[in-house]
């Protein structure tokens, strides 16, 4: 018996659903974006994942555990945890012209060079268009193949004629399935579109490469249920005006969500980073007020970058404002509350800007009290040694906690050149006696200026 198709209205601009239309969305506030739908039409046709088998004892399973793709690049491979998965599904995602078109055509060609024919679908580029970018990028195998399609059917005939060993989608908002009577890019095609591909990828064992548009908020476009579909969700982050890009993995069912792959973008593609910290300490040897060195842990990577702060006065009748970039507000909010509390600074009447330079983003707490030193060397005009940095974590009591990778981190700094450290006090009984550098230990905050002349240029 076949399914009544039921009508749902779902706004163009943020994906938001309702029963019935409305003038004005109660998500995004904006006003005619209501679109007619028919959800679910079809849904019969894509069939069960698995139904030809049978229920098994989990222990008689086998999994090939090597079963993974190489991407052909360390950082990629490591964020994904070792590559990707046969038979997975990938979802790139990132801002408009931030390199996800690019980097999905690099992959394609390491794993066709290296593993068999690859198909490239291209739902918003002709297939010239797609060759142009490729002449940029270098030479590619003849085993990358490459079309301009959006009928998921059709495209879907020549999966089964090409069997190729990866896929990638550019992009999953632009293809369409013919029974489900909505527009491209609307959440019940996308909704379908994804199912359809992860059958696939499921009965095939192909993976498959998704690439996700977002929204100006910046987010995932389409319905959310998108990224509890597929097994992994990167995402591809970036300042337009810098040429440093950072893939996030958000979801990874096959390894962990703490790494980072960090690239940089030239005009040949994309560059692995494959050391960071010296990427992004090129100013190091030039301390300025206002900037110090932190370090902090991404995964299995060790990574220290430049915190910058201005502090400035607040023209009278004028709120404050404080500003992060690249940090957490929440956490620049914390740090100054307990300034205020325990160092006696106040704080109430200035303008507080922070910055990590480079432009590579963290909320890791260990950056607490580098954030806290670059303030108060900003106010104060004092210029740190160019050979020290901070770890530590602050309480709101003001007390300044050890963070988990300490060891590791400052074996990278010595590793890096640099002579001092200031952590908290209860972390150098972890230290081993050998590791050759100088440690401050700070039990409090309210004891930062006691270390002071020590640790100033």
């Amino acid at each position: 018996m076949s399914r009544k198709p039921k009508v749902v209205y779902y706004c163009e601009q943020c994906g938001h659903q309702e029963p019935k239309w409305m003038g004005k969305c109660p998500s995004c506030n904006q006003w005619g974006t209501f679109q007619e739908e028919h959800e679910l039409e079809g849904l019969e046709e894509l069939g069960s994942l698995s139904s030809h088998q049978q229920p098994r004892p989990i222990n008689e399973i086998n999994v090939d555990y090597s079963a993974r793709i190489s991407t052909g690049g360390q950082e990629l491979d490591r964020l994904l945890g070792g590559g990707i998965v046969n038979g997975s599904v990938l979802l790139l995602v990132g801002d408009p012209g931030i390199g996800k078109s690019t980097l999905s055509l690099i992959v394609a060609g390491n794993i066709a060079r290296k593993t068999g024919k690859v198909l490239y679908v291209s739902g918003e580029e002709s297939a010239e268009q797609t060759k142009l970018r490729a002449d940029r990028l270098g030479k590619f195998p003849d085993n990358l193949y490459v079309i301009s399609e959006t009928n998921l059917d059709f495209i879907q005939k020549h999966i089964e004629k090409l069997q190729p060993r990866f896929i990638v989608l550019d992009s999953i908002q632009s293809v369409f399935l013919s029974s489900v009577r909505s527009t491209p890019g609307s959440p019940s095609q996308i909704k379908e579109c994804t199912l359809f591909l992860i059958r696939i990828a499921k009965q095939m064992g192909i993976p498959i490469m998704l690439i996700g548009q977002v929204t100006k908020e910046s987010q995932l476009a389409g319905p959310r249920v998108l990224e509890h579909l597929v097994d992994t969700v990167v995402y591809l982050e970036g300042n337009r005006n810098q040429n440093l890009r950072v893939g996030r993995a958000v979801k990874n069912r096959f390894g962990s969500t703490n790494e980072v792959a960090l690239f940089e973008l030239t005009d040949s593609g994309f560059e692995e980073v494959s050391n960071p910290s010296e990427y992004l300490l090129g100013n190091r040897n030039n301390p300025m007020p206002g900037s110090v060195i932190v370090a902090s842990a991404r995964g299995t990577r060790p990574i220290f970058t430049e915190i910058q702060a201005l502090v400035t006065e607040t023209a009278e009748g004028i709120p404050p404002r404080h500003i992060a970039v690249g940090v957490d507000r929440n956490r620049l909010l914390l740090v100054t509350a307990v300034m205020q509390r325990w160092m006696g600074e106040r704080l109430g009447n200035k303008n507080i800007f922070v910055s990590t330079g480079g432009g590579i983003e963290s909320d890791d707490p260990a950056l607490d009290l580098g954030i806290a030193a670059a303030i108060f060397s900003s106010m104060r005009g004092i210029t740190f040694a160019h050979d020290l940095f901070f770890i530590g974590e602050l309480a709101l009591s003001g007390e300044v906690r050890p963070t988990p990778d300490l060891v590791r981190l400052l074996n990278e700094g010595k590793r890096l050149g640099f002579k001092d450290c200031v952590i908290a006090k209860r972390g150098i009984a972890k230290v081993p006696p050998d590791l050759g550098m100088n440690l401050f230990g700070l039990e409090h905050i309210g004891g930062f200026t006691r270390i002071l002349p020590a640790i100033r240029q």
